[in-house]
């Protein structure tokens, strides 16, 4: 599961102080708690708070937890949230009823703290697991569909005209068929990316970021010169903890996003400094290009799960990655823009302790760990 910041849970509870339990236990994990004493007020506070999931009692006034529970399922926007019931007696008929009305897992009172949040971490990370099924299937669909009808039809055109048409025409057309080629190896290779970061398990080590730049602008060379980009880069970055191979990944959608929508003549500047207390070091690639309006740039670096609803016009998918990416190595990521003076893209991840050699693995700071 991702870190639990800026989940909210919704907890839907008649009786206070079991609310109040319910709530301490989850805001000591980080979570944030959104409470209703009614099956009713609680119904308003999904649709008004959208939270990623629900605990609610079964046995309460006006409103039953089960009632709740259909008037969600009811609702096109909040039907996919998991509820998990909490009850004094879950007898056999009880978890029937509830199953066939799809509540996600039955608690009964009293529970235990270990229980709870091992309850509410699953149900998280199946509706992380089944979010993003949807937006692969859905990535899949969109942004192969394009291409692969270029190349069909490219192929199609120049084997009707073999016989007739000159070698130039039958050159364009394969030429584009090349290029769509080259269009979806890319978006392979970032679906291969992004279920990689989900998959694979690492040891977090300190990085010498001024080779993992070096190692981008190298794997970048022709793009840059394509797009006449000029990249100024200090001769030193502060170093910070992660996994080198995916930090490479982070530079290269940075730098090339820069080049592509850096206006005719992009100049990017890279850097990067320490943050307040040294526990953290952002890093960043300005450019000198249009800038984004306020409203673009909340659309940049929305999770992979809601790129099927909220996409950025050839940003989406790569920078959902690197999202994916810094989190995952217990770090932040965004933009600072204004309309007509450019972007900057920046990241941040955890220091390196102090004392520890580069060469050497090291634990996770305070921002890796929340």
């Amino acid at each position: 599961m991702n870190s639990s910041s800026r989940i909210t849970i919704l907890i839907v509870e008649d009786d206070e102080s079991v609310r109040q339990t319910l709530g301490d236990m989850l805001e000591v994990h980080g979570f944030c708690v959104v409470t209703a004493s009614s099956g009713i007020e609680g119904l308003a506070a999904a649709k008004r708070d959208a939270p990623s999931l629900i605990i609610t009692d079964v046995q309460m006034h006006g409103m039953t937890g089960f009632e709740l529970i259909e008037a969600l399922r009811g609702d096109e926007v909040l039907r996919g949230i998991p509820v998990i019931v909490i009850s004094a007696k879950v007898d056999r008929a009880t978890t029937r009823r509830g199953m066939e009305l799809g509540a996600a897992d039955f608690i009964t009172k009293p529970f235990s703290e270990d229980e709870l949040i091992h309850s509410v971490a699953t149900r998280l990370d199946k509706k992380e697991l089944m979010d993003e099924l949807d937006a692969f299937s859905h990535t899949v669909a969109h942004d192969l569909r394009s291409p692969l009808c270029v190349i069909a039809g490219r192929i199609d055109l120049a084997t009707m005209m073999l016989d007739t048409a000159k070698e130039a025409t039958l050159r364009c057309h394969l030429t584009e068929a090349a290029r769509a080629v080259v269009r979806v190896n890319k978006i392979l290779d970032e679906l291969l990316i992004l279920a990689g970061v989900r998959r694979q398990v690492i040891v977090p080590l300190p990085l010498d970021m001024t080779a993992i730049v070096r190692e981008a602008l190298a794997d970048l060379e022709g793009f840059l010169q394509q797009h006449s980009a000029r990249v100024q880069q200090p001769d030193n970055c502060p170093a910070a903890v992660g996994h080198a191979p995916w930090i490479v990944q982070v530079w290269v959608n940075f730098i090339s996003n820069a080049a592509k929508y850096g206006g005719p003549d992009p100049q990017i500047t890279v850097g990067g400094e320490a943050g307040p207390g040294g526990l953290t070091v952002r890093f960043w690639v300005q450019d000198n290009g249009p800038g984004l309006a306020e409203a673009d740039q909340k659309k940049m670096f929305v999770p992979f799960s809601r790129i099927s609803t909220v996409r950025a016009k050839g940003h989406g998918l790569g920078l959902s990655i690197v999202r994916r990416i810094v989190e995952k190595l217990g770090g932040h990521v965004g933009v600072v823009s204004a309309p007509g003076a450019g972007a900057r893209f920046w990241f941040e991840l955890p220091a390196v302790v102090p004392g520890l050699s580069l060469a050497n693995p090291v634990a996770l700071s305070p921002l890796a760990q929340s």
